[in-house]
């Protein structure tokens, strides 16, 4: 993860340097809270949440067999990812001197038992004065991000749909309020599933298969430009 974060910073010092005059480096710390509820549908996640259940309900099953004792079995919610990301993202607006502008940032996050790195695209980005020295910004894209939990073997991913509006004060000081329409994320580790299965030891479903979509999220931002 430390790898990715460093590649990510380095790509945004490059582009700073070689940046045009009518372009604005930008960094937003902000949190997204992350509801996701899992099916057997939840699109790339869905057949892995499946037999994720499957497997473990059978493994509590056997776990019972040998020691007599009543395990609880686990559905899909069991297995739905409930964290809040403090999201740091880096950017750079490009023709941010007009009324329209192209907006690229790579969005790190960091929660307790999550880490994301990505790139979030907004190539609608609409921009209005509305005094001297503040401006109303309306923006629409997304974003894919790497979602990896603690430890080996981890395969993840975060894609959201995502509408942000906000407020730029004295050109410098952002506020900004993201829609997140549509979002899909999650992990899973096959060798964690293997193991689990060859030792009956049934630990944190979460820590093995952890995955979900919604809609509606909404998150916030306070960031600045240079």
């Amino acid at each position: 993860m430390l790898h990715r974060t460093i590649v990510a910073i380095a790509l945004i010092s490059a582009s700073v340097r070689l940046a045009h005059a009518d372009t604005r480096a930008t960094v937003r710390l902000g949190m997204l809270p992350l509801e996701l509820e899992a099916s057997a549908e939840t699109p790339l996640f869905g057949s892995s949440v499946d037999r994720m259940i499957d497997r473990y309900n059978d493994a509590a099953a056997a776990y019972d067999r040998v020691s007599g004792a009543t395990t609880a079995r686990i559905d899909t919610g069991d297995v739905g990812v409930s964290e809040t990301l403090v999201i740091v993202a880096p950017g750079l607006e490009l023709g941010a001197g007009g009324t329209y502008y192209f907006r690229v940032e790579l969005p790190l996050g960091y929660a307790d038992n999550l880490t994301s790195v990505g790139i979030g695209l907004y190539p609608i980005n609409l921009q209005v004065s509305v005094r001297k020295n503040a401006a109303l910004y309306l923006s629409l894209g997304g974003s894919a991000s790497w979602l990896d939990r603690p430890g080996e073997g981890d395969l993840g991913a975060l894609v959201t749909a995502r509408a942000a509006g906000g407020l730029r004060v004295a050109r410098h000081v952002m506020f900004e309020v993201g829609y997140n329409a549509y979002v899909l994320g999650g992990s899973y580790n096959d060798e964690r599933l293997d193991a689990m299965m060859d030792t009956m030891q049934l630990g944190e479903p979460r820590q093995v298969v952890s995955a979900g979509e919604a809609r509606g999220i909404v998150d916030a931002s306070l960031g600045v430009a240079f």
